[in-house]
């Protein structure tokens, strides 16, 4: 099976972490576009304003994991790959689910649990939950 375009959802969690090193070794190998993929429910954009209609803690941590995400991906040294980086903002399975329609990736791979900042950018479990529902293949790696 030939794959031109991989789809990584990603947080700034170790299994995220390990999801995007292996879905970029694999782009690599395929020569395939990889698609990088943060998910939040808030972003500064969102909360642009004066004064923050979010708690303090709250918005504190939108800006500590929209960095740290950022460097966890440079950090990551993908020079030899294709590869976009896309931030959304909602529900991470919707939003993730909604990209994957539009850019038709032939894979998605993502981390197993990254309880990342604000504790839940993939509890829950969004790993089962694209399982079940992506319309195109999707590998969990731990």
């Amino acid at each position: 099976m030939k794959l031109s375009r991989i789809l990584v959802p990603v947080d700034a969690s170790d299994t995220s972490r390990r999801a995007l090193l292996f879905a970029a070794n694999l782009a690599q190998e395929m020569q395939a576009k990889l698609d990088i993929l943060h998910v939040t429910y808030f972003t500064s954009e969102t909360d642009a304003q004066e004064e923050s209609w979010l708690p303090d803690e709250i918005a504190g941590h939108v800006r500590s994991d929209e960095a740290a995400t950022k460097s966890m991906v440079e950090g990551c040294k993908l020079e030899n790959v294709a590869y976009a980086y896309h931030c959304r903002t909602g529900m991470p399975v919707e939003e993730i689910l909604q990209f994957a329609e539009e850019s038709l990736p032939d894979l998605i791979v993502t981390g197993g649990r990254g309880l990342g900042v604000v504790e839940g950018f993939f509890a829950g479990s969004v790993s089962q939950e694209l399982v079940e529902r992506a319309q195109t293949a999707v590998m969990v790696v731990k």
